[in-house]
């Protein structure tokens, strides 16, 4: 299954090319590494930022907050 990994602030960030995995749990981890990398290189809060993992089908299966 491919799922895309949108980032999220005030404005969207697209994932165009996205991630396969054989289950969602899988791409909710790599979802959670990627807010933990995220955290480590921000200088800033953001409260707002966030990683989306969206499914194939377009669906929003969970949301990873940097912050």
């Amino acid at each position: 299954m491919r799922f895309f990994f949108d980032t999220r602030d005030q404005l969207r960030i697209p994932d165009e090319v996205g991630r396969e995995f054989a289950a969602p749990w899988e791409a909710v981890v790599f979802a959670k590494q990627l807010a933990a990398d995220l955290r480590c290189l921000e200088a800033d809060v953001r409260p707002a930022l966030a990683i989306e993992v969206i499914a194939e089908n377009a669906e929003c299966i969970h949301r990873e907050a940097v912050f």
